[in-house]
């Protein structure tokens, strides 16, 4: 029994057998048998798996062939393979190496991934500017103390309260400063490398 792990095509290549012959897949998904004829197959793709090559005796259920023997594994236009072997029993006068069952495994390789060049950026970002705005639900704000009276920001003199502009945004006690760093004093928004 030879273990494989992922996935791979399984095709019969060569049978020269006077018993039938057989590949038997076990997995966590169940078992599946792929018959002894000369190029069918079958797909398996699992974490881990095993196949077993088996012969049926006349009259007796299906054994085990004698031996296995897997060849190397060759990698060619992006496809991995490997050559299975097998003698399926031993009768006097028949070599022990004797090839009853052929069996090829393909499995596809995943291509190497490309290097990745560094991008250098050629533009410095750019912060955009912040302004704090104070808004207010209840209408019109009081006037600050130390104001003339009816004389609200953004507001024209003699102008009508609750008609014409908005009020003015009053900025907020602290000043806000740019979120980016600066690269010299007094350039703002400019970051640095």
């Amino acid at each position: 029994m030879l273990r494989f792990h992922g996935a791979w095509r399984i095709t019969v290549v060569g049978k020269s057998a006077d018993f039938d012959q057989r590949a038997v897949v076990r997995g966590a998904y169940g078992l599946r048998v792929l018959p002894g004829r000369v190029g069918a197959t079958i797909e398996v793709d699992e974490e881990s798996w095993t196949l077993s090559l088996e012969h049926l005796l006349w009259g007796r259920s299906w054994q085990p062939n004698l031996r296995t023997t897997p060849g190397p594994v060759t990698e060619h236009d992006g496809l991995r393979s490997q050559l299975l072997t097998s003698n399926d029993c031993h009768w006097p006068g028949k070599p022990l190496d004797y090839v009853n069952f052929v069996l090829r495994l393909d499995q596809a390789v995943t291509p190497a991934a490309a290097p990745v060049r560094a991008v250098r950026l050629t533009e410095e970002p750019v912060g955009a500017p912040v302004q704090a705005v104070r808004t207010s639900s209840s209408g019109w704000p009081e006037p600050a103390p130390g104001r003339e009276p009816g004389r609200e920001p953004g507001r024209e003199p003699g102008r009508a309260p609750g008609r014409g502009t908005a009020p003015a945004a009053r900025p907020l006690s602290a000043p806000v400063s740019s979120p980016l760093p600066s690269s010299s004093p007094g350039q703002p928004g400019r970051a640095t490398r």
